[in-house]
Order: C-alpha cells, then structure tokens, then sequence
C-alpha cells in the first residue's frame, strides 16, 4: 500500500495491492481521499484494504506498515485479533 499527500494542498490518495498468503494476486486499489494528514492517508489506506478484503470473504489479515504512530495507534485501540 501507498499513500501520497501533496504539501501545498494536502490532496491525498490511498492505494496498493492484495496478496493471498501464497503470494497470490487478489486486487489493486486507488482512491482520493481529499485533504488529509500522511498519518490520516495511511488509516485511510489500510480500512480500505480491510475493507475490500471482508467484502472478498477472508477473515483474518496481517498489517504491514513503515509508519510508527499508525502502529502505536492501531496497537492503543486494541485490534489484535478482532
């Protein structure tokens, strides 16, 4: 996944691709998500990716991310294994 904000006008996108646990193609994505922070862009990102991916009927997912306060942020609100 990958998201990109604009500093002079704080536009951002959201997209990436899904991958099964073989390494399996499952879908890519994009969407605009207007004017938003790159902490805001990445949360964006990845409830897109949840998302998508009960809607194609798996029930578990691994999160990969570079950005540490979105961890520390997902980590604080408990979301291990929900």
């Amino acid at each position: 996944m990958d998201e990109v904000v604009t500093r002079d006008t704080r536009n951002a996108s959201a997209g990436g691709m899904l991958w099964d646990q073989l390494g399996n193609w499952i879908l890519g994505f994009n969407r605009y998500l207007g004017k938003c922070s790159p902490f805001e862009a990445e949360l964006w990102g990845i409830l897109d990716e949840l998302f998508l991916l009960l809607n194609k009927g798996y029930k578990r997912a691994t999160i990969q991310t570079d950005n540490l306060d979105v961890v520390q942020a997902l980590t604080d609100i408990g979301l291990e294994d929900s």
